[in-house]
C-alpha cells in the first residue's frame, strides 16, 4: 500500500520576518482516498477566519460585534471549541470537512484587531488569499451580506488595523454583514454600540445562518458560481417584486 502527501510549492509570506517563508505549514489536515492498490493523503492549506468585535459582556449583541457572532455560529456548526488564547485572540482550531480552519476573535478591541490577525497569519503560515475577515458594514442594509475576494478599509477602523498589520495588503477575502445606517442625526458610535431591535435581530439571526453556509462554500470551493449566486440573492433579498 502506497501513501503520499501533497505539499503546496508556493511560498507563504511571513509578516513578522517581512519575507517569504517556504517551509511546510505547521498546521495540517490530511484526507485519504483509497483504491484497490493505493491510498493518497492530500494536504490542504488552512484558512484563518477572523470575526471583528469588542470583548466583554458590555458589547455582546451590539451591531459592532456581529463579526464575533458569525465566528460563534461557525464554531457551533463545525464543532470547534473556542478555548485558547493566542496572539491576543480567542481561537479555536478545527476543520470544515477536510479543510483545516483557525477561528479567531481578537480580544484587542476593535481598533487594534490587526495585531492579532498579523500574528496568527504568520504563526500558522496562512496565505493572504486564505484570510477571511468578517465584520459589520453600515453601507449595507441590516441583515444583508456581501462576500468579496478583496476590498478597501472604508470607514471601518478594525479593517484599517488589519490591513495595516498585513503591510497594507487588501487582497484577502472579507464577509461584510449589513447593520444599516444611523437614523437621522444619531451619533455613529452610539449606533454601533446599540443592540438590535427585535425585528432587526431576526434579520441578523437569519443572516448568520446564511453567512455560515457561504463561508463553508468559500472554504471548500473558493469564489465559485455558488458565491456569485449568494451575493446576488443577498443584494435583492429585501426587495419586493
Amino acid at each position: 500500500m502506497f501513501c503520499s502527501a501533497y505539499t503546496p510549492t508556493s511560498c507563504i509570506y511571513n509578516f513578522h520576518a517581512n519575507k517569504p517563508d517556504c517551509r511546510k505549514p505547521r498546521f495540517r489536515v490530511c484526507s485519504s482516498t483509497s483504491s484497490e492498490s493505493d491510498r493518497f493523503k492530500v494536504e490542504y492549506t488552512p484558512w484563518l477566519i477572523v470575526g471583528l468585535g469588542n470583548p466583554g459582556n458590555k458589547y455582546h449583541g451590539t451591531r459592532h460585534n456581529v463579526g464575533f457572532e458569525m465566528i460563534d455560529k461557525l464554531a457551533r456548526k463545525e464543532g470547534v471549541l473556542m478555548n485558547t488564547i493566542q496572539s491576543k485572540a480567542l481561537i479555536g482550531i478545527g476543520a470544515i470537512e477536510d479543510v483545516p480552519i483557525v477561528l479567531a476573535k481578537p480580544q484587542t478591541y476593535m481598533n487594534f484587531s490587526g495585531e492579532s490577525v498579523g500574528s496568527l497569519a504568520a504563526h500558522y503560515q496562512v496565505p493572504l488569499r486564505h484570510i477571511l475577515l468578517i465584520y459589520d458594514e453600515m453601507a449595507l442594509p441590516n441583515g444583508v451580506l456581501r462576500l468579496q475576494p478583496k476590498g478597501g478599509q472604508g470607514y471601518h477602523n478594525g479593517v484599517k488595523s488589519v490591513m495595516g498589520n498585513l503591510d497594507g495588503r487588501r487582497n484577502f477575502p472579507r464577509l461584510s454583514i449589513g447593520i444599516g445606517h444611523p437614523p437621522g442625526n444619531m451619533d455613529m458610535k452610539a449606533f454601533l454600540l446599540q443592540k438590535f431591535s427585535p425585528s432587526e435581530r431576526k434579520q441578523i439571526d437569519e443572516a448568520l445562518e446564511q453567512g455560515s453556509e457561504a463561508v463553508k462554500t468559500l472554504v471548500l470551493s473558493g469564489f465559485s458560481e455558488g458565491i456569485s449566486r449568494f451575493n446576488l440573492v443577498q443584494k435583492y433579498k429585501f426587495h419586493k417584486v
